[in-house]
């Protein structure tokens, strides 16, 4: 594992930690996997679902991921991401984040806090 990933991984797990409650965690060990689910029965495109996936970050061994869920849900929504972050994403809504920059952890904080305040607008995630 590069000697970055551990300390991308960990700000953004910080990051991810700023939305406990409403959101709640789930950890697996696999890849150090940390995952953030709105813990109460939704409607998302007409079908109902437990709880509700945010967002999550895992470690691999050369890049930390991030997924945000926001954006795979309501892509037409999230359509101006900066270039920055928007080169690093993989597939429709997975990031792989392996060089540790202030501007983009920025992006990221402002991609989850934009996230967050849809899902709430949008009657999904009830508010802090």
């Amino acid at each position: 594992m590069l000697d970055v990933i551990p300390r991308i991984y960990s700000t953004i797990h910080a990051l991810l930690d700023d939305y406990v409650p409403p959101l709640s965690p789930q950890a697996n060990g696999k890849n150090n996997r940390y995952d953030m689910y709105y813990p109460h029965k939704v409607t998302l495109s007409g079908k109902d679902y437990p709880s509700l996936y945010f967002a999550g970050v895992a470690a691999y061994e050369k890049y930390a991921a991030l997924y945000f869920f926001p954006i795979y849900s309501h892509p037409e929504e999230f359509t101006d991401i900066p270039p920055s972050l928007k080169k690093l994403q993989k597939g429709k809504s997975c990031f792989h984040i392996s060089k540790p920059d202030e501007m983009l952890i920025q992006e990221v904080k402002l991609l989850l806090h934009t996230g967050f305040e849809f899902y709430v607008s949008k009657g999904l995630i009830g508010h802090k």
